[in-house]
């Protein structure tokens, strides 16, 4: 094997795409079930968005022939994204690959795993707005600086607030009302702590950056894998009786929403939220590129793999926390 010719290097380019899409769907992933998903009119190193609040409420007309009022629209929040692009690449000497009988084979187990890579990269980067989201100095991955535009909240959410915040350091309103997302004493998994939680979620935050009523709705009981899914389960697939008590009545929780497991939530808490919001996107701005070249300055050759994503955040309501962590 002298060398490659261009026709080899392409057809094992796309041997290599191929493997990397099997290794890629190997087992299933879940960021795509808890975030909204976004491949579409993705561009550029990131994207800027400004939330406008409108006039406000409705006037009711004392009189016939009453003016209406006009007023501006107010501004809101301005939500940033940054596109991060991941990498990684391995060389091949010109011995090496003429030394090798079945460089196809090589190629594509290397494709394989880095299909691997890119499923743990994907749900590692995402499950981050989960497990740092009680973080007082933030995560980047809530850093939407990007060319052309800088964050002025850091690291922190848009408003300069954890995703999931505390008493003392609330979620503050354009309307001056103060709410939390996150409640330490609610980590165990418990019928009682559940139901504090939606409660929490859906009869407490139901308010718009205007402090108006609205629907917050929730769908989902997200949880650790193993013992949290199985005592989740119990709470809200019951049909018949309190989960835990000798009770004989309807279980008010049953099919109230539904319980998902994440293999890579690490931070000791349970979360009641709407999945697939809005308020919550993956960008996904590249899908992985796979090069395979030869190194014109040692002969050997190089194979490379890259993708871009990004995540943002338009909304703390769509999840309300119970435990994790909310230090620095």
């Amino acid at each position: 094997m002298p060398g490659l010719r261009a026709d080899q290097v392409a057809l094992y380019t796309k041997d290599m795409y191929k493997a990397q899409r099997e290794g890629y769907k190997e087992v299933p992933t879940k960021y795509n079930v808890i975030f909204k998903v976004k491949n579409k009119d993705v561009s550029g190193a990131g994207d800027k968005e400004t939330q406008i609040l409108g006039a406000g409420g409705l006037v009711r007309h004392l009189v016939e022939g009453q003016d209406v009022v006009f007023k501006a629209p107010i501004q809101g929040w301005e939500y940033l994204v940054k596109y991060w692009t991941f990498s990684d690449g391995l060389s091949l000497s010109k011995e090496a690959v003429e030394d090798t009988v079945k460089l196809g084979n090589l190629l594509r187990d290397l494709a394989n795993t880095w299909g691997k890579s890119v499923r743990v990269t994907k749900e590692t980067f995402a499950a981050r707005f989960f497990n740092e989201g009680g973080k007082t100095s933030g995560d980047y991955v809530y850093n939407g600086s990007h060319t052309g535009n800088s964050d002025s909240s850091g690291d922190m959410l848009y408003d300069s607030k954890p995703l999931f915040a505390i008493s003392a350091n609330e979620h503050t309103t354009k309307g001056g009302g103060t709410y939390v997302n996150s409640v330490a004493a609610y980590s165990s998994v418990t019928p009682a702590n559940f139901e504090l939680l939606y409660n929490l979620h859906t009869a407490t935050n139901n308010r718009d950056e205007r402090d108006r009523i609205v629907s917050n709705p929730a769908d989902t009981f997200l949880v650790s894998p193993g013992a949290d899914r199985f005592l989740a389960e119990r709470i809200v697939d019951t049909s018949r009786g309190i989960p835990g008590v000798q009770l004989n009545d309807m279980n008010p929780y049953y099919k109230l929403v539904s319980v998902v497991d994440w293999d890579y939530l690490s931070d000791s808490a349970i979360y009641v939220g709407k999945r697939q919001s809005e308020a919550l996107q993956f960008h996904e701005r590249q899908l992985p590129e796979i090069r395979f070249f030869r190194d014109e300055a040692n002969l050997g050759y190089k194979a490379s793999l890259n993708l871009r994503i990004g995540g943002l955040v338009k909304d703390w309501r769509p999840w309300t926390r119970g435990g994790g962590s909310s230090t620095a």
